[in-house]
Parts: structure tokens; sequence; C-alpha cells
């Protein structure tokens, strides 16, 4: 076993906590995009989505308040179900 030295920083509790969202955040980004068995995703982006129904952002938002296709959020990023999304391409 390696004798490693040991650092201690002094952090502000408001460092601390958006230190800890961004790892959060990234793992479960990295949940979130994990492959189906056919390596498809899940989830969409926004600008995935965007362009796969050729839409702007903003039609976006107003399908996500009028509930036509809803969001998902994930930390402060937003992501669309995959099973929406091709039903939304199918109608």
């Amino acid at each position: 076993m390696q004798n490693k030295p040991v650092q201690f920083f002094q952090i502000t509790l408001e460092d601390l906590g958006k230190f800890i969202e961004e790892k959060v955040t990234k793992a479960v980004e990295r949940i979130a995009f994990t492959k189906m068995s056919n390596d498809e995703k899940t989830l969409y982006t926004r600008d995935e989505v965007s362009k796969l129904l050729n839409v702007s952002f903003t039609t976006l938002f107003h399908w996500n308040n009028q509930s036509i296709l809803k969001a998902k959020k994930i930390g402060k990023r937003v992501y669309y179900s995959k099973n929406d999304v091709l039903n939304r391409l199918n109608s």
C-alpha cells in the first residue's frame, strides 16, 4: 500500500455543492445514455429532436407546455424519450 500525502483544501459550501452537482449530473447523464441492447439511445437531446422533427427549440418548448411532446430534465439539461419522439414522428 502506497503512502500518499494527504492534502486539505478549504472550500466554501457553495463550491462544494457545485462540485457535487457537476459530478452527479455527469453520472446521471452516463446512466441516461447507456445504450440498450440494440445499441440505440433511450433519450435524445433537444438538438437531436429538433433536427429529427425539423422544428425549432421554441416549438419544442411550446409542445412541452402543451403536453404534445414532454421533455425530461436531468440536471440542467433537457432530454426527450425515444418512444415519445418516435410516436411524434409517426403521427
